[in-house]
């Protein structure tokens, strides 16, 4: 029954996260639409503009996705600390390799989003008063990284994105210039001189 209650508040978490993760793509999207289309409107009435869209979009969608998830579980990482504070309330010494794991584990069994991104942890050597705060910093670190991580991901793929689409209209823009050249020059009468 717990192990039931544990995935399904995991589940539930996971498509929430995917859910917003979707969201903030569609207006990600609809930005760069506007702000590409302001730009030049044969941006986006070509083929490589949509198909770099699609591709855009499944990469925003699950790096959105992870952002939410490491957000939420950041914000857990604070009601973990409470918890472990409880769990340790009347314990004294230092901590072994094996108590910091079960911290770890009683931890991502109350809370498995925290479980979702941290599983195996080593805080032996600390004294089991301070494993709290200790635990708490490290998850709260990894976390500012994490979402750190994934804001530079997306940032790299929406400017990847941009310059293929901009680069493409370019050489698009080019060539069919070049082309008009050629046939003007071809349709221009040539003057030949009379004999007499």
């Amino acid at each position: 029954m717990i192990f039931f209650s544990d995935f399904f508040s995991l589940f539930s978490t996971a498509l929430s996260s995917v859910f917003y993760g979707f969201i903030i793509t569609f207006a990600v999207m609809a930005i760069l639409y506007a702000i590409l289309k302001a730009l030049s409107n044969g941006i986006v009435q070509t083929a490589v503009f949509f198909y770099t869209g699609v591709i855009l979009f499944m990469l925003l969608v699950v790096q959105f996705s992870l952002l939410v998830g490491a957000i939420e579980a950041k914000d857990a990482a604070d009601a973990a600390e409470v918890y472990l504070r409880q769990v340790v309330e009347d314990k004294q010494g230092t901590v072994s390799i094996q108590e910091s794991q079960q911290a770890m584990d009683a931890v991502t069994s109350n809370f498995p989003i925290i479980g979702s991104f941290l599983n195996i942890v080593d805080f032996s050597g600390h004294d089991v008063s301070d494993l709290p705060e200790v635990m708490h910093e490290t998850m709260t670190e990894f976390f500012s990284s994490y979402i750190w991580h994934r804001v530079w991901w997306i940032l790299g793929f929406i400017a990847v994105a941009c310059v293929v689409v901009v680069l493409y209209e370019n050489n698009d823009q080019n060539n069919r210039s070049q082309a008009r050249r050629r046939v003007s020059s071809v349709e221009q009468p040539h003057h030949r001189r009379r004999k007499y």
